[in-house]
């Protein structure tokens, strides 16, 4: 075997490129092991060279630097965080809105990485399929749709973290390509993922494994949910057009997955029929089995690869491996220790004074707040989600307290698209479209609902109420708004969801008077910084600017000195 490296400057920053040999015949994508850093001449020879490089695009975007961004860029300056035990300096100033363009977490290399890598596949891929005749061109189709699914989600972090970006379709394989490109707008970008992945959406694969109705439990799960399918291709669609404000676009997709997952369902319902249940006439999993609740978290978090489950990054359950999801054991609760925190604690208003009495978010019977939050003594919340390894809610007590056990290594799945994601996208963009969509919108918040809420009192009777929302669009608009904070709650998703908004109506200080709840210190300083929509954007990061002139920096950071490299 012969190895070197190949080192690339892609957009103004030196990522190493180490595409991937595989040296085993195993069939299974999701154990191929890489070998690092192989000679580009001696590459796309043969069909397990795509493949290769195919796995390096995956191993890219579950890194542990490409996965704390994903994590921190979506969730750590909304109104859901607050510090906990012992947080960097850097993730203090995100937390305060205070950053400046030395801050590392504004370093975008591991997606350019990840990026580049999918560009190197999408370019050779063609070109092998008509050297090699094992490689079929459905084959070769499917993996470009693979690779264009992880650029494209790529893109869609980088842009909504810092707006414009450059943006290239071009591998890095050559030293007289000028990488060093101005940045694209917003708009620009969007509109070239959502063209790219428009163009493959229907050549990705249904499924890799077909799941069988007559098999009480099936592996087809997680090789469909730890690969890119045609559905979740569909789901970052609906995403992007939501995005764009393109409303029907946005519906159609989201009407892709809802069919494809009742159409599952529906061959399944042998196999699922003590799972899973239909709420509103959406299949979801099932809260309450028998006297407890719980299962519907310990299904979709805990075990992971579940029936709603369309996307997620899959992490080893060996506590030897290097495939692991370290983002959850140092930011949220330590692996196999629940008194240990995490540098991230919940918004203790969240939880107040559960289950006692009801918050501004939560009712008191609702199990997403319980399974996301862990109560230490009277004024400590801990974030639970992904970091309890199981979590059952004895229906049968009258406090409903839940009982915990945590991880002991750190193998949590990270979910990227689900089932109630996608109706919850589809009820955002039914009320932007009329008032004669807002009871299909209602129904949809209302059947993600019921799965959480009446599952810990059986007897009680619709906690929401059409009524009370049917002749307003802002509290519709606001309905859907909650919910998603509930159900996706620490996933990544509520700095984003607040952004969305503010650029849809123009609303600054919404955005910031919901944030500022949070916020421990310098509450009116972030108030007066997110009332500029340049602030809602992190800055490029400094080494960028030293090496590439072609990027301007952010308005808001633009102070002067080592902020404003781009200058010099």
């Amino acid at each position: 075997m012969i190895t070197r490296h190949i080192k690339k400057y892609l957009i103004g920053c030196s990522v190493c490129c180490a595409i991937s040999a595989a040296t085993t015949s195993c069939s299974d994508f999701l154990d191929l092991k890489p070998l690092n850093d192989v000679v580009l001449e001696n590459y796309w020879t043969k069909e397990s060279d795509a493949t290769s490089v195919l796995m390096g695009c995956y191993e890219s975007l579950q890194s542990p630097d490409c996965l704390t961004r994903m994590a921190l860029w979506g969730e750590v300056r909304s109104d859901n965080v607050q510090p906990g035990v012992n947080p960097s300096r850097e993730l203090e100033q995100l937390l305060q809105e205070n950053v400046m363009p030395s801050n590392t977490f504004c370093n975008w290399t591991s997606f350019y990485q990840a990026i580049n890598r999918c560009n190197i596949l999408i370019h050779y891929a063609p070109q092998l399929q008509q050297t090699d005749p094992n490689y079929t061109l459905a084959e070769m189709k499917a993996n470009v749709a693979e690779a264009t699914f992880i650029r494209s989600l790529c893109y869609f972090y980088l842009i909504r973290t810092f707006r414009d970006v450059p943006f290239t379709r071009e591998p890095s394989i050559d030293d007289n390509q000028n990488y060093l490109l101005p940045a694209d707008s917003f708009n620009v970008v969007l509109g070239n993922i959502i063209a790219d992945l428009e163009a493959v959406k229907d050549d990705a694969q249904l499924y890799f494994r077909k799941p069988m109705p007559d098999r009480a439990q099936d592996e087809a799960e997680r090789d469909n949910t730890a690969r890119v399918t045609r559905p979740a291709i569909y789901a970052l669609l609906a995403d992007l057009y939501l995005w764009q404000g393109n409303w029907q676009k946005c519906v159609e997709c989201c009407d892709y997955v809802i069919n494809f997952k009742k159409q599952e369902y529906e061959t399944l319902r042998l196999r699922l029929q003590n799972t899973v249940y239909l709420f509103n006439d959406y299949p979801l999993i099932r809260e309450k089995i028998g006297s407890t609740s719980g299962e519907a978290y310990n299904a979709i978090f805990v075990e992971g690869n579940s029936f709603e489950s369309l996307f997620e990054l899959t992490y080893d359950r060996s506590l030897n491996s290097d495939n692991q999801n370290t983002f959850i054991d140092s930011y949220y609760i330590h692996s196999d220790n629940q008194n240990n925190a995490g540098f991230l604690n919940a918004f203790g208003d969240l939880y107040g004074t559960l289950p006692k009495q009801k918050t501004e978010l939560f009712e008191t019977a609702d199990c997403r707040a319980y399974e996301s939050i862990y109560q230490r003594g009277t004024t400590t919340y801990y974030i639970a989600k992904y970091a309890a390894n199981d979590v059952v809610i004895d229906n049968s007590k009258s406090d409903w307290k839940p009982t915990y056990s945590f991880r002991s290594n750190k193998y949590a799945h990270w979910i990227v698209y689900r089932l109630t994601d996608v109706m919850l996208m589809k009820a955002e963009a039914l009320v932007q479209m009329g008032e004669s969509y807002f009871e299909d919108a209602f129904s949809l918040v209302n059947a993600v609902s019921k799965r959480a809420v009446n599952s810990l009192s059986p007897g009680v009777g619709e906690v929401l109420k059409y009524d009370d929302y049917k002749t307003s669009k802002d509290d519709m608009e606001q309905l859907v708004m909650d919910e998603r904070r509930r159900e996706l709650l620490f996933e990544g998703k509520r700095w984003y969801d607040l952004l969305r908004q503010a650029r849809r109506s123009g609303n600054n200080r919404r955005l910031a008077t919901t944030v500022v709840k949070s916020k421990i210190t310098n509450v009116s300083g972030v108030q007066i910084r997110l009332a500029d929509s340049n602030a809602h954007y992190l800055p490029y990061f400094r080494d960028e600017l030293k090496v590439n002139p072609s990027l301007k920096q952010n308005p808001a950071y633009n102070t002067g000195g080592d902020a404003d490299l781009s200058k010099n």
